[in-house]
């Protein structure tokens, strides 16, 4: 906005606040899984075309995008909000009287705050479609499908969804309960983990388990391999790089005498530095190779999932920065904090400058 004041600004945020809390509420009551948000999708776009919105539709998609069309040249930023939910129960009995509206889809929950950001993002398009003669350049909304299952930022740029809509920068925002309310953390550089998610099968011979010499026995070699597995985080990476190793699930064997063919491991591999991620999934790749091979199983390593990190540059941070200290003031902000969470958001940050920051 130019030529508006931070009061004017905090004024025009308390004039949406009961806006906000309506959208939030019903949100909540009505939550819907990732790819499934399909009721949610059909009350956003009425709201955004209510507020003087224009909808862009992603192909085949339980979410959209919405401009802002200022008339004016200018760049154009984009702002991401996120609006599915959780498969988690919403207690009913424990929190009557205590919160003000309940899930009323059981076994669905909005526990992450998408219906938070939501409404945010929402009261955002409303004060700034009521103002748009004080703005240059174009305001692009994009109502995020499946963040949970981190699909849907990806799915959108696959179909072309940058080609379709020009963006100059993006901003995101997460809502972060361990700081209060009123401040925000904005980090520049590293702020959320990029990972892989993979699946090793170890593949060897069964037998009965009386007969050892007939046997090629695939859970010892994915014992061995859990075990070597550990040493990357000990032995190969910076330690001033975090980085962490997890083998989630191991999955295999018969309930008494005999010697399976194959055993099955899920892990993850997380790490605030890609430098450090490329290197442990090397070292990983030779591990479960070379053990492997020591026991005489074959194996076949598959990739499930690769999230990118979550960075701030220097440029998009000090833009951010000097916003935030006009309107909240030096003293609610947090130039410190990392996760090794991951967020899709990372996605389109590959793509245009962006900045992703969190709220308490």
């Amino acid at each position: 906005m130019t030529n508006i004041s931070a009061k004017e600004i905090k004024n025009l945020v308390k004039e949406n606040l009961d806006f906000s809390k309506k959208i939030k509420n019903y949100l909540h009551e009505n939550p819907e899984l990732s790819s499934k948000e399909f009721e949610t999708r059909k009350f956003l776009i009425n709201e955004c075309k209510k507020i003087g919105l224009e909808v862009e539709e992603v192909e085949n998609s339980t979410g959209f995008v919405a401009i802002l069309d200022t008339k004016r040249n200018g760049k154009i930023l984009g702002l991401r909000t996120d609006i599915d939910a959780l498969p988690i129960f919403e207690n009913e009995e424990n929190l009557k009287g205590k919160k003000e509206v309940i899930s009323k889809n059981p076994g669905v929950m909005h526990a992450c705050g998408h219906d938070y950001h939501t409404s945010v993002v929402l009261a955002i398009a409303k004060l700034l479609s009521k103002n748009k003669e004080k703005l240059k350049g174009d305001v692009v909304f994009i109502f995020q499908k499946s963040e949970e299952i981190t699909t849907g930022a990806k799915e959108y740029l696959d179909k072309g969804l940058f080609e379709k809509v020009k963006i100059d920068k993006i901003l995101g925002l997460h809502n972060w309960p361990e700081i209060d309310y009123g401040k925000v953390v904005l980090k520049k550089g590293p702020l959320m983990s990029t990972k892989v998610n993979f699946k090793i099968e170890i593949i060897g011979k069964g037998q009965h388990g009386s007969m050892p010499h007939l046997n090629i026995d695939p859970i010892v070699c994915a014992s061995n391999i859990v075990m070597a597995l550990q040493t990357i985080i000990s032995r190969n990476t910076n330690p001033f790089d975090s980085t962490v190793l997890s083998v989630n699930s191991i999955n295999g064997g018969s309930e008494n005498n005999l010697v399976v063919d194959r055993a099955h491991l899920s892990a993850t591999i997380r790490s605030l530095s890609k430098k450090s991620l490329e290197k442990s999934i090397k070292r990983m790749e030779e591990i479960v190779k070379n053990v492997a091979d020591a026991y005489e199983c074959k194996y076949e390593i598959k990739y499930t999932e690769k999230i990118p990190l979550v960075y701030n540059p220097e440029e998009m941070y000090e833009k951010v920065l000097k916003s935030a200290e006009k309107i909240l003031g030096e003293e609610n902000i947090i130039k410190d904090g990392q996760t090794m969470a991951s967020e899709d958001f990372a996605f389109y940050m590959e793509k245009v400058p962006g900045f992703f920051y969190w709220f308490g």
